[in-house]
């Protein structure tokens, strides 16, 4: 086989050809769409990635949000615990406080109702006894203790200070009362009248009052003096020693 300069330079030439005509008919639009869809796919990923951008953000504004809320929710939490705290801590201190009050007004009730029995009880104690010596006395009572009385009656009245005004005063009134529980003697009443004549040296009458309730001695009212030796105003005195001893014994225990 001859090479043949021409045929082969022909082959070339077509060879040359056919790629102008596949690059135009070709590889060209291909090409061409090939770079759009690039273009189209990079447009596409930029969007992704601006998509995914703002999903990022807001994810994190999600999670910087839950952490807002959660740390309000603590904080509301603390203070609604704080509250319930102080509440409660102010509900104990007025039930304390009630509670207190209540237990000082039962104590001072219990120690009222104490004194008012132990008063009662001391009353009773009291009146027990001058009503047992009373009626004692009542059944010993004579007129023989009747005139012994009367008769220290008399001593007293002759120990008597005597002072210028119970002197006017007797001088004004012109009289003394005798309260007897058994008539006086007209010995008695002289004696007695004598005696006062003697001490004030005034004339005075003498005026006698029987008093049965006096149980046995006599009261003699001497102006505004009174020499009390009757039984009655004996028990008075002896109610109010037993009153004295009882509070005096009471203070020392």
């Amino acid at each position: 086989m001859e090479f043949n300069p021409l045929t082969y330079l022909f082959e070339i030439i077509n060879f040359f050809v056919l790629l102008l005509i596949l690059n135009k008919i070709l590889y060209k639009p291909v090409i061409s769409v090939l770079k759009k869809r690039k273009r189209l796919l990079d447009e596409k990923f930029k969007e992704y990635d601006k998509i995914k951008e703002e999903i990022n953000k807001l994810i994190e504004e999600k999670k910087r949000l839950i952490s807002e809320v959660e740390k309000i929710k603590r904080n509301k939490l603390n203070e609604i615990i704080k509250e319930v705290e102080e509440e409660r801590v102010k509900l104990y201190r007025k039930m304390e406080e009630e509670l207190e009050s209540e237990r000082k007004k039962f104590y001072e009730t219990l120690e009222k109702e104490k004194e008012e029995l132990i008063e009662e009880i001391k009353e009773s104690a009291v009146r027990t006894s001058i009503l047992f010596i009373t009626k004692l006395l009542s059944y010993f009572n004579d007129r023989n203790m009747h005139k012994k009385l009367f008769d220290y009656s008399l001593e007293i009245v002759k120990r008597l200070d005597i002072d210028e005004n119970l002197r006017e005063e007797l001088k004004n009134l012109g009289f003394v009362t005798v309260e007897t529980a058994f008539p006086l003697s007209e010995e008695e009443k002289r004696a007695l009248r004598g005696l006062i004549i003697n001490k004030f040296k005034l004339e005075v009458d003498l005026k006698e009052e029987v008093k049965k309730e006096l149980i046995g001695g006599v009261r003699i009212r001497i102006a505004s003096k009174i020499i009390d030796l009757s039984l009655k105003g004996q028990l008075k005195s002896l109610e109010n020693l037993m009153r004295e001893e009882i509070e005096g014994f009471e203070r020392s225990s």
